[in-house]
């Protein structure tokens, strides 16, 4: 999904909104499906929208509000008591803080739905509503349906007793994921496809390093073993073999609280039994599990945003980082007793380091940004009869119409003698769409003089732009023939023809 609305140049409205109303779809039955978290709950009593009243209670720990909301709704079952390394005197529910907030992003879709269905229906609107409010409503409600998932897969990780999948919240996930992914690959085609392989790299390190994919797919467990016993010589009893990678998360976020079977120890108290280089080992553990879910994270929100040049340059330092920690989780054990390199801590690096490579690719081979130069002021000459303009869509009003003269041509010989320049404002009367509104009066006019009416030589390389129509190939030769274009363009309106064509 692009943030612009850019509908001269990606698929119709009626897409975008079909894909909007099957994600709100999947939102709606992740709050109303009788299918959630714990065992033998059923009916009302599974659903997470009648746990509401008891989340808002919970998140909200005022007296007043607990007794308003007593009686009514069912038990909460979604709960992530935080303490912050036992830094809070009593637990904060974080996962009842989530669960208002995600309840409040559904009603925020449904509302948001009116204006899209009224934009798409409108022939003549050029906004693409829908888009705008998918690309918001999707990833609000995505990252707080990963944390629910991270919560979910950590309870099965360590055991949690009388609890099981919530396969409302896998549905919600499920189809707010796919249609992120499917957004991206239809909006942005190649750049999307090699988005959503991004993705799946950081899935994967996250399943096979942070969790343990044995106790969530009990499939796996025997031919895991079998893997271990294998590599026992040089691999086996790691960080990532023996120990959840999760758990140093757990420790600092929820250490002091019932997670699973027991009380889980705070991080601090953890690293006091511990080395001086152990305890940089659990260090690096925990800052690399947190990078895994982060990678996670943003990897799958910049499914939806625009690729620029600062999201590639970010990309390859955070992934950078995440190579460097986990070479430090592999050597490390190399130097503790009773540790080995653990397997999935080698797997995890060689799957960042991919992603890297990937990333630098992108990055070394994505369109360059032309240099700017000084601005170009118009000079304007005052003529003799008035007519009616228009000043950046407003209402008409009367003014003088003008002409452009650049800068750098020589005044005409023939004006030397005449009364002196008068400069007017910029004003532009030509036809606009959804691009021509993203420039400057100045650029508009350069655009309009160039590309619309085309008064600088023959540019019979370059397709007709067709104002408000798709003009795919239009911004793919422009590019195409940067070279030949670059006396006639100026680099202001090369630029923002790049930020508007998103050709990564």
């Amino acid at each position: 999904m692009a943030n612009k609305n850019q509908t001269g140049k990606r698929p119709n409205k009626v897409f975008a909104l079909v894909t909007y109303i099957v994600a709100l779809v999947a939102l709606l039955l992740g709050m109303f499906l009788p299918f959630g978290n714990k065992v033998g709950s059923e009916g009302i009593q599974a659903m997470w929208a009648c746990q509401l009243p008891a989340a808002l209670a919970e998140a909200f720990p005022v007296p007043a509000l607990k007794e308003l909301v007593a009686g009514i709704g069912v038990e909460f079952t979604y709960s992530l008591p935080v303490t912050f390394n036992g830094w809070l005197p009593e637990s904060y529910d974080l996962g009842a803080l989530f669960t208002v907030l995600y309840a409040l992003v559904v009603l925020a879709g449904i509302i948001a739905l009116i204006p899209a269905i009224v934009s798409t229906c409108r022939k003549k609107s050029t906004k693409n509503t829908a888009l705008k409010a998918a690309s918001f409503i999707e990833v609000i409600a995505f990252i707080f349906l990963a944390v629910f998932l991270f919560i979910q897969l950590s309870r099965l990780s360590l055991g949690a007793e009388g609890y099981q999948w919530s396969w409302a919240l896998v549905t919600a996930f499920g189809g707010t994921f796919v249609m992120l992914v499917i957004q991206s690959i239809v909006y942005k085609k190649m750049s999307g496809v090699m988005k959503f392989f991004l993705l799946l790299l950081s899935t994967l390190a996250l399943m096979i390093t942070v969790y343990d994919v044995a106790a969530i797919i009990p499939a796996l467990a025997e031919p895991l073993d079998k893997l271990y016993t294998a590599t026992s010589g040089t691999f086996g009893g790691g960080m990532y073999s023996s120990r959840v990678g999760i758990t140093p998360v757990l420790w600092f976020f929820c250490g002091g609280t019932q997670f699973g079977a027991e009380t889980l120890p705070t991080l601090s108290e953890k690293l006091a039994e511990l080395t001086a280089i152990e305890q940089t080992l659990v260090i690096s553990a925990f800052i690399l599990a947190v990078l895994a879910l982060l990678n996670f994270l943003l990897d799958a929100m910049g499914l939806g945003k625009e690729t620029k040049r600062f999201m590639l340059v970010s990309n390859v330092v955070r992934y950078t980082l995440t190579l460097v920690v986990a070479a430090l989780v592999i050597i490390l054990p190399i130097f503790i007793e009773g540790q080995s390199v653990g397997l999935m801590g080698v797997v995890f690096a060689v799957l960042t380091l991919v992603a890297l490579l990937l990333n630098i690719f992108r990055l070394i081979n994505a369109p360059k940004k032309a240099k700017k130069a000084k601005s170009k002021k118009e000079k304007t000459v005052k003529v003799e009869a008035p007519v009616v303009a228009v000043i950046d869509d407003e209402q008409p009003v009367e003014e003088e119409p003008i002409v452009y003269v650049p800068e750098k041509h020589e005044q005409p010989a023939a004006l030397a003698n005449e009364e002196p320049q008068v400069y007017n404002p910029v004003i532009y009367n030509g036809p606009v769409d959804d691009f021509i509104k993203t420039l400057p009066t100045e650029l508009k006019v350069e655009f309009s003089r160039v590309f619309l009416e085309r008064q600088c030589g023959n540019l019979g390389f370059i397709p007709d732009y067709k104002v408000g129509g798709n003009n795919d190939r239009f911004f793919n030769n422009v590019f195409i023939y940067f070279a030949r274009l670059r006396n006639a363009v100026s680099d202001e309106l090369i630029n923002k023809m790049y930020e508007f064509g998103n050709l990564m």
